[in-house]
């Protein structure tokens, strides 16, 4: 499976240069925050364009990664020392939701069975090539955090503890949703600010 093969790609409004870069073929749908983290399930245009899919899709997922800094020598690629400035793309292999909630959290509407689907082997780092543009780096499990600017306690701590490659806040709400309408999800996360640990 190729990028070419990813129809619709979803990405928040300042990240559409990237994911056109990543998945130059796709359908863009531009979705701001509150349209990636929907309040209710079933409701929004998150839920209406993967269900407006045929079972199967790989969706392309542009959103917004902090790296965890490198605590040692045993941390890998693509972790960064303390001082460096990372950019570029990183593709995510699986995520750890760190979240006290999700998309599915609410009443449901009447006749929509109730279930939570599985997550294993839904997300596709093979599909994630850059055609033009910044580097792809190759990935690792994200965290999927409440607010990628204002990090808990909580959250530092599960980072630390996962070894989990870095946190994004828009990552766990549209995986959930692609995995229950039967989707895979060719995402990546475009690395922003400083290393998380580092402030």
């Amino acid at each position: 499976m190729t990028a070419s093969a990813v129809p619709v790609v979803l990405a928040a409004p300042a990240l559409t240069a990237a994911a056109a870069a990543v998945f130059p073929e796709a359908r863009l749908v531009a979705l701001a925050r509150q349209e990636m983290r929907p309040a209710r399930p079933f409701e929004g245009r998150l839920f209406a364009t993967l269900a407006s899919l045929p079972a199967g899709t790989c969706v392309g997922l542009v959103v917004p990664l902090r790296l965890v800094a490198a605590t040692g020598p045993s941390a890998g690629e693509p972790r960064v020392a303390a001082g460096e400035s990372p950019t570029g793309l990183v593709a995510v292999e699986d995520h750890v939701n760190l979240e006290l909630r999700g998309p599915l959290t609410g009443s449901w509407p009447a006749g929509v069975p109730r279930r939570f689907p599985s997550m294993t082997g839904r997300y596709q780092p093979a599909v994630v090539r850059s055609a033009a543009g910044p580097r792809v780096y190759s990935g690792g499990v994200v965290a999927g955090v409440g607010d990628l600017a204002r990090l808990t306690p909580f959250e530092r701590a599960a980072l630390r503890c996962a070894g989990c490659l870095g946190a994004a806040d828009l990552i766990v709400p549209p995986a959930v949703v692609a995995a229950y309408h039967g989707h895979t999800l060719a995402a990546c996360g475009v690395v922003q600010g400083p290393p998380i640990d580092e402030e």
